[in-house]
C-alpha cells in the first residue's frame, strides 16, 4: 500500500496554518471551534502529524478567513523554500 504522506508538504501546511492562526491571534481551540474539529486535531496538524480531508481544509480556511486556493498556494511556496 502506498503511503500518501509527504513530509515536506505536511510541514509546510503546518507552518502556514500556525502562522495564519497566530496572525489572527486565535487559539487552537478557537480555530477548532470555527472549523468544527477537535482541538487535538488542530494541534496534530500544526505539528505535521495529521493531514486534513478536503472538506476539513475548506472549513479550516473559513476559520482562518482565507480562500482555500490562497492557502494552498502559500503552502506550496513554503514547501519550495
Amino acid at each position: 500500500m502506498h503511503d500518501s504522506r509527504n513530509p515536506e508538504l505536511l510541514s509546510a501546511f503546518a507552518v502556514e496554518m500556525k502562522a495564519r492562526r497566530n496572525a489572527l491571534g486565535i487559539s487552537q481551540e478557537e480555530l477548532a471551534h470555527r472549523a468544527s474539529v477537535d482541538r487535538t486535531f488542530v494541534a496534530r496538524m500544526e505539528t505535521a502529524r495529521n493531514q486534513p480531508t478536503l472538506s476539513v481544509l475548506f472549513r479550516l480556511c473559513d476559520g482562518l478567513g482565507v480562500a482555500p486556493e490562497e492557502f494552498v498556494a502559500q503552502t506550496r511556496l513554503r514547501m519550495q523554500k
